[in-house]
Order: structure tokens, then sequence, then C-alpha cells
């Protein structure tokens, strides 16, 4: 299975001609498309003479013993050069259109890797898993493709418990989250889903459309894939038009977050545009 829309190889292509850096400051822009800040990792960025404003620790005394002259070392910050994806693998989840949500990871994590941003993929349920796959490259991508598709969707979801054990793990500044939305608490309690510090929320919310399923003036049994309860509900025009209302609320809701990106998407829906919508955003 292949999880890469066609049109990304020219989105990146496209996206990647553009004048971005002349957007960013002098003291943030580079050569390099990920516009890398300075860190602490073990990447190194550059070498040059140590000035006032410098801390003195970062002074290398190596190069001092040799020189004589005080040099500061300058690494990239891997968190910044990063996206965080968290995909919701709950039993929910299997009710979603599955290959359009997969082809939506993957070809994010294709286009963000094509483009110099590194991947670390996350998996939830009712916590977040305890080791993530992480890409750095594009000549990685296969590993993030076949891990998307490995994926089993079981178990129940807690989004809000997920996020935050990420939020006290991660260090990215850009995370992506790829749920349905499944648990009642997320529409009364999305004030739970913020933005990292200084950085921006991608959620990402796959799902079939009830009405879709449905014939006006039946009843149906509705499974629960989580709980296994089963509801008997009756479907006629207002009970569309509630479901549709709730629906709104919480797009609503989540839209109006600060510093998120929300879109609800389904098997049905365009992807290219949400593509380049995010890009966008990730380069603002």
């Amino acid at each position: 299975m292949t999880l890469v829309d066609p049109e990304c190889p020219s989105i990146v292509s496209a996206f990647s001609r553009r004048d971005l850096r002349a957007r960013l400051p002098d003291s943030i822009a580079a050569k390099d498309p990920m516009y890398r800040r300075s860190g602490s990792s073990f990447n190194l960025k550059s070498i040059r003479e140590y000035q006032p404003f410098d801390d003195p620790r970062a002074i290398d005394w190596r190069l001092f013993g040799r020189s004589e002259r005080a040099y500061v070392k300058e690494f990239f910050d891997e968190a910044d050069d990063e996206i965080a994806f968290l995909v919701d693998t709950s039993a929910s989840m299997a009710c979603a259109p599955v290959e359009a949500l997969l082809t939506f990871i993957g070809s994010m994590a294709f286009m963000a890797l094509s483009l110099g941003l590194g991947v670390r993929l996350w998996t939830y349920t009712d916590g977040l898993a305890a080791r993530p796959v992480s890409a750095r490259s594009r000549s990685q991508f296969g590993m993030i493709e076949r891990f998307l598709g490995s994926m089993v969707f079981a178990g129940r979801t807690d989004t809000i418990r997920s996020y935050t054990q990420w939020r006290s793990r991660g260090r990215q500044r850009r995370v992506m989250l790829f749920s349905d939305l499944h648990e009642v608490q997320v529409s009364a309690h999305s004030a739970g889903l913020r933005a990292p510090a200084s950085g921006s929320l991608f959620i990402i919310r796959y799902l079939t459309p009830f009405p879709t399923l449905a014939h006006h003036g039946a009843e149906f049994e509705v499974l629960d894939p989580e709980s296994g309860a089963v509801t008997v509900v009756p479907w006629d025009a207002p009970d569309e038009l509630r479901w549709t209302g709730q629906q709104m609320e919480i797009d609503g809701r989540l839209a109006a977050r600060p510093r998120t990106f929300y879109r609800r998407l389904d098997g049905a829906s365009i992807r290219a545009p949400v593509y380049w919508d995010i890009l966008e955003r990730l380069y603002a």
C-alpha cells in the first residue's frame, strides 16, 4: 500500500521554490530550508568567535587552548526542525475511513521529510505509547510508511490524557494530532488541547459522517467499538440536524483554540488544499 497522494511531489516542488527565508529575521534565516535555530543537540551548525552576549559556558576551551582565542559552537536544535505526529489507534478509528486517514498521515510525513523537517510519530489510545518512531530524512520515509501500514486499531480513547502525557515528554514546537475525537470529553473539555508554548497544534479529525450511513425514518443499532455498548437510535430529519449542530459546535470550539489549525475530513474530502494550508502554517 502506497500512503502518499500523487500530488505530494508536485506540492513539495512548488513549495520549496518559494522565497520563505525573506519572511524570517536574519538571525534565524539559514541556507537550509529548515531555517534551523541554535540549540543544544549534537548536530553542529557553526563555530564562531565568542561575543559579549554569549554564555561563557559555551566557550570551547580546547580551541581556546590551541588558539588563545575564545570560540563558541552553535548546534541545530532538533526540536525546532521536527514535527510530532500523534495518531489515535483506538477501536473507533477502525470506523473512520482508515485508508484515507493513513494516506493523509503518510503524505504529510513524506512532504515534511522532503522539505527537511524531521518526523517523530507516537500512537495513543487511553495513553501515549512509550516509544515513538522517528525519521530525519526522505530516505527514511519507508520506515514511517511501514509503521503506518502495520497499525492495529483497538482499545479505548483518551485524547486529553494522551496529549497531556506528550506535553510532558515531547520537545517539539509543532504537533499534529490525528483522531476522530470519539470520546465525549473532548467536546466538553477541548481546553486540554492547547498548542505547545510558542508553537502550533494541527488537529486533523477523520470520521465517516453518520448521515452517509443512515436512512431517514429508520431505527439503527449503533455499536460503540470502544465500550461495546449497543444503542438503538431513531434517525430522521431532526436527528440529522441535531447531529450536524453538535459536530459544528465541536468544530468551532477546536478551531477557535489559539495557534491551532483544525480540519474535519472524511473519505471524500479533497486533501491537496489541506496539505498546502498546513505547509503554509508550518513556515508562517
